[in-house]
């Protein structure tokens, strides 16, 4: 490998971009002439996207002196920093080096076959405006520098193009934590956003006619190597990505699953914290949960009013179609959801959803938990912690259920609910470190349970809503049907709840075989 990029990319507006306010936050770093270039790049792939699902880019750069071909392996990306390995070399023309690629050492490039079907994808143009930033040590603090890049240009593929405005700041020498200190020091300055899509990522999505839609979650590879401070970083970095990567597409399209996706991706931050709160307990932890709280809040509204649409009021109309009370039931909860929607992306576009998403990356990346005390349990391996971990939040899920899910009141449903996340998340977080199969069927059973305890609970979280003040006329009575139909679901879902509890609890312990 020649060297690991460590870099932090911030989104920003045009105006911003190429306004002097922005440059006013690198005038007192030690910073020397800005330079510009124009950055001309193609993308090569196979028609099948092999490299991109190996988590792999090749790029072939156009640069002054010639041509410069990069290998990125995907790495790791959270609240804007992304942490890859990379390897680069000088080319005389712009067509790709075999030799290079194979002295990588990747596995994929050992495939003649696969190197056979190389082509180009997608290309980026980009005019770039480079600073250097630093500090030689001695009484000024330890040595750093950093290397921003104002980025402006666009991505091209098939006909398509998506423009590209933003900034990288890249560590070359130091610490970390200066990036987020320059970072936060940018978004006091214009209205920065943190970005985890690489220019790769943007140009795959436009090849594949995929851009701006709402990603799930992809559970992060944990090498069994890994110490338990790596794991918890893997894992929440794969968390943040995963809200970031919905946010943009809510605030590009306003799509009522990317808000689902993005209370999935806190929920999911917040339960590897409660996993591993044993040893990254310390005063910030709060703060950090605090955060997640707030963004969830401003969050959950909107989400509950789109399940109530699809969920109670929309089966009970695919029914009864041409019901008056019905159809103005709809029209206004159609416009609850609609208002709640607003303020949802309002809080997401806001300065404060920004500082908020920064400041956890700083928390996970550097925060105190990672400080200067014992750290015998952070060092220690992942795998042993995982599994005694799991062990415990299955005892917790057990013990939540009793005897019989169809004696709980719906509130203790909804705990258990609440509980068989937890544990599916764990699982999720920790499948690379068990045999997949066994992982698998597990996952999938305790999946299928979340289901339909999902349902029961928003049957009786309508409840409410379905029989206040504010119900008069015909859409009393439309309430009156929607709530009755649901009801009379009730008892097949408890079988049904019942039988899955069961499924799951014959399934072995992935952890055990």
């Amino acid at each position: 490998m020649d060297g690991q990029e460590i870099e932090l990319k911030l989104g920003v507006a045009p105006e911003d971009l190429m306004g002097s306010a922005l440059r006013s936050c690198f005038s007192p770093q030690g910073c020397v002439q800005p330079r510009t270039r124009r950055l001309s790049s193609i993308y090569f792939d196979t028609p099948d996207f092999a490299l991109a699902a190996a988590g792999v880019s090749l790029r072939v750069r156009d640069v002054e002196t010639g041509h410069v071909q990069t290998v990125k392996t995907a790495g790791t990306a959270a609240s804007g920093l992304f942490v890859r390995p990379e390897w680069e070399i000088d080319l005389s023309s712009p067509q790709v080096d075999i030799d290079h690629l194979r002295s990588t050492g990747l596995d994929i490039f050992g495939d003649d076959g696969l190197i056979g079907r190389l082509e180009p994808i997608f290309s980026t143009i980009i005019e770039r405006e480079i600073y250097v930033l630093g500090c030689s040590g001695g009484e000024e603090g330890p040595e750093w520098e950093i290397e921003v890049a104002l980025d402006r240009g666009h991505v091209a593929a098939g006909g398509l193009s998506e423009p590209i405005c933003e900034i990288e700041l890249e560590l070359r020498k130091g610490k970390a934590d200066r990036l987020f200190t320059l970072a936060r020091r940018v978004l006091d300055s214009v209205a920065a956003r943190p970005l985890v899509a690489s220019k790769s990522d943007r140009g795959y999505r436009l090849a594949a006619g995929r851009i701006n839609q709402p990603l799930k979650a992809k559970a992060p590879y944990l090498d069994p190597g890994l110490n338990t401070a790596e794991a918890f970083q893997a894992i929440a970095r794969s968390c943040l990505d995963h809200l970031l990567i919905n946010e943009q597409c809510l605030l590009s399209t306003g799509n009522g699953e990317a808000i689902h996706q993005m209370r999935v991706a806190l929920r999911r931050l917040r339960s590897a914290i409660k996993v591993f709160r044993p040893v990254i307990d310390s005063p910030q932890l709060e703060e950090a949960k605090a955060d997640i709280r707030w963004l969830l809040n401003h969050l959950g509204p909107a989400r509950d009013a789109e399940v109530f649409l699809a969920e109670i009021i929309d089966p009970v109309l695919e029914r009864h179609p041409n019901n008056p009370g019905l159809n103005a039931l709809r029209a206004h909860w159609q416009g609850d959801r609609d208002t709640k929607m607003s303020q949802a992306i309002d809080a997401v576009r806001s300065r404060r959803f920004a500082v908020l998403v920064l400041k956890l990356g700083e928390w996970v990346e550097v925060g105190d938990w990672l400080g200067p005390r014992p750290r015998r349990r952070l060092e220690a391996p992942i795998t042993d912690f995982a599994l005694a971990r799991m062990g415990k939040s299955v005892r917790k899920l057990t013990e939540s259920a009793r005897t019989s899910l169809s004696r709980l009141s719906p509130e203790e449903q909804h705990q258990v609910r609440i509980r068989c996340k937890q544990v599916r998340y764990a699982g999720e977080f920790f499948a690379s470190l068990v045999p997949r199969k066994h992982m698998k069927v597990y996952l999938a059973e305790l999946a299928e349970l979340q289901e339909v305890l999902g349902n029961l609970n928003d049957i009786a979280v309508a409840g409410p809503k379905l029989s206040g003040r504010h119900m008069s006329g015909n859409k009393a009575k439309a309430a009156g049907l929607v709530a009755g139909w649901h009801q009379a679901r009730r008892a097949a879902l408890l079988e049904e709840a019942e039988k899955a509890w069961k499924r799951w609890r014959a399934c072995p312990l992935p952890w055990d075989e």
